[in-house]
């Protein structure tokens, strides 16, 4: 089936346009990996700023990537899942540092990162950065804003924005600025978000069998800030930012459980506020290193779940460092990395995870070597973690290991190889866990003899570039030992009445591939690139049953036309296919089309002034969508039809 499938795709894609300039990749560069798209030995994408909605989460906004879903509960809250891969096996980062909230413990809780003032976004796929960061079996999302910065802004500027988003009536109003003064460099962000509830697709039905034209509980509304200062010196750079969110959202209406559930109409809630400080810098030509980057965390997040006129309160307490030391030679690029994170998590008396104390302590080694010739990447980890509560207690100690190539076979041939070996320790609500959770409508169970998980990786990547033509694809293979997951387990022998659901682990196997054609061509003198592209992946245990909440295949057709000065148009339709491949307590998920239309233009009013103008439309089908990775998909549809702007004005110094 999968040879028959590639076969399908490559006979599709080798339609003969009319021929423009050699494509070239995105020039922006990974801040992680050192390297840009078509360079990069690891499966990495870039999202520009014209392509970042604020008015969406995290996962909605990158979900398009071939590869990458979201695991949605409403508008508000959407994790990244990459290649299937999600919560913990994750990690969301803001300017290349950890941001600690609550998101890893449940797919309900929002990545506190905030997209309003991001320059881009870096999207790695796979554990293709272990040397930075433990445990990302599933990826990297790196939101890049700049708020403390190593050099001058070469874009000095305040920006005022507004976004609107119809299907909500959702509105975004934010604040931008960044300005150099001397050796410092300012920046400050201001955003404001309010969403009520979505419209729902004509005729879309709920699980109850209620027809209804709006989701109950899917309003949501926040405020960010952010201010960062840099002193830049011949020494290097030292700078300070403190971001504050708060905020609440909607849990969005579920059909009655077996025994019990949220009723139509009951109002279900999250509130939440994160503080967080950082510290970073960089000290140059020091005696024993090239440079020795620097970086300070401390972060306080609390989600406060309301049901029936009460709550319970989750909260994370977290502080780290991290120190890496630059040890580049004429021959040989190395680095070596000390980092140390401690989270101290006070819940509330009745919260489904017990008050507890995590600690992870970690050494990591990297070099690039030119050994024969071929360029590769190795990396080493050591990682120490421990996670403490009142009677129980979880440590472990592990070793990651990877190594990466790329190479070429002629001019136009590239390929790209790597392995990984990586461990991850189950985390607090994986091993904890003792109670109902309200927002999942699930009693969960945690296990204190949970084994840590180890994932053997391997990832092939070929680019083919000739003229005007790159086709790309990547093929990869987990196997998983000891993979956690929330299991269903089909009862309702807890007193809240609610599904039983307890943390398990089993041997797993997790393989697909991304194909992707792209293609310039002219029409009437203006420049197209029309993007083709699939992925598929399978996910199945060791007993030949299969992973829940695994995305279906999709394929995408983009349609981009590069007008005159910055004006850019374009069309995109992604056909997500049924998935008939989930487990014993899941049911299957439709197939769905959703059309998508975008504009974009920067026009100079004059020398100082710049209007920025992004017009969007999305599900123009009006089709009824249900995203098979989300836990909450059968009672909660995807919004309906949408329409919606992103404009700002940025003033220049």
């Amino acid at each position: 089936m999968f040879l028959k499938r590639l076969f399908y795709v490559l006979i599709i894609t080798s339609t003969t346009f009319v021929q423009a300039d050699d494509l070239t990749p995105l020039e922006v560069e990974s801040s992680l990996l050192s390297n840009t798209v078509g360079e990069s030995k690891y499966p990495l994408a870039i999202i520009g700023s014209t392509d970042i909605n604020s008015t969406n989460s995290i996962g909605t906004i990158i979900k398009k990537i071939p590869g990458i879903s979201n695991s949605d509960y409403g508008v508000a809250t959407g994790q990244p899942v990459i290649r299937g891969l999600g919560g913990s096996r994750v990690k969301v980062l803001s300017d290349n540092d950890n941001v600690n909230d609550l998101s890893y413990i449940s797919a309900d809780h929002p990545n506190m990162v905030n997209t309003s003032n991001a320059s881009h976004i870096e999207v790695i796929k796979g554990p293709a950065s272990i040397f930075n960061y433990s445990g990302t079996t599933g990826g990297i999302v790196n939101v890049i804003t700049g708020s403390i910065t190593d050099q001058p802004y070469s874009d000095q500027m305040i920006r005022l924005g507004r976004t609107f988003d119809s299907a909500s009536e959702g509105y975004s109003n934010n604040v931008l600025m960044r300005k150099n003064m001397g050796n410092l460099s300012l920046f400050f962000s201001h955003d404001r978000r309010h969403h009520s509830n979505y419209d729902l697709t004509d005729g879309s039905k709920l699980e109850d069998g209620a027809f209804e034209a709006s989701l109950h509980n899917s309003d949501f509304a926040d405020e960010n800030h952010t201010l960062g200062l840099s002193m830049i010196k011949d020494w290097g750079f030292i700078g300070f930012s403190f971001e504050d969110n708060k905020g609440h959202y909607g849990i969005p209406y579920h059909a009655p459980a077996p025994g019990g559930g949220h009723e139509e109409g009951e109002r279900l809630y999250s509130t939440h506020k994160t503080d967080n400080y950082r510290i970073k810098g960089r000290i140059d030509n020091i005696v024993i290193a090239n440079s020795v980057d620097f970086s300070f965390n401390n972060s306080n997040s609390s989600i406060r779940e309301h049901e029936d006129g009460s709550f319970t309160e989750l909260k994370n307490n977290s502080s780290s460092w991290n120190l890496k030391f630059n040890l580049d030679d004429e021959n040989i690029n190395k680095r070596l990395l000390l980092s140390y994170n401690h989270q101290k998590s006070p819940m509330s008396s009745g919260a489904y995870i017990p008050s507890s104390d995590s600690y992870d302590q970690s050494v990591a080694y990297f070099m690039n070597s030119g050994y024969l010739g071929y360029d590769v990447d190795l990396a080493i980890r050591y990682d120490n973690n421990e996670r403490l509560t009142a009677g129980k207690n979880y440590e472990d100690s592990a070793i990651s290991f990877s190594a990466n190539s790329i190479f070429s076979i002629t001019d136009n041939l590239k390929y790209s190889v790597g392995y990984s070996h990586v461990s991850r320790s189950p985390n607090m609500a994986e091993l904890f866990a003792a109670g109902k959770h309200g927002p999942t409508n699930r009693y969960e169970i945690g296990d204190s003899n949970l084994n840590r998980e180890i994932t053997r990786n391997i990832d092939l990547g070929i680019d083919y570039n000739l003229k005007n033509t790159l086709i790309s694809l990547d093929i990869y293979r987990n196997n998983t030992n000891n993979y956690i997951y929330l299991k269903d387990l089909g009862t309702t022998a807890n007193l809240a009445g609610v599904q039983d659901a307890r943390w398990s682990q089993k041997d797993v196997v997790i393989q697909g591939y991304e194909l992707s054609l792209e293609k310039s061509f002219l029409i009437g003198g203006a420049d197209v690139l029309l993007t083709i592209s699939r992925d598929d992946i399978s996910a199945v245990f060791d007993d030949n049953t299969y992973v829940p909440r695994i995305p279906s295949a999709s394929n995408m057709i983009d349609i981009t036309l590069f007008g005159e000065k910055n004006k850019k148009y374009s069309l995109n339709l992604l056909h997500s296919e049924t998935q008939d491949d989930f487990s014993s307590l899941e049911a299957s998920t439709n197939s769905y089309m959703d059309l998508t239309m975008k504009y974009s233009d920067k026009i100079m009013i004059s020398n100082l002034y710049d209007l920025n103008i992004n017009l969007f439309a999305s599900n123009l089908l009006d089709k009824t969508r249900r995203n098979h990775a989300s836990f909450i998909k059968d009672e909660v549809p995807l919004p309906g039809a949408s329409f919606g702007f992103d404009v700002s004005v940025d003033y220049k110094f």
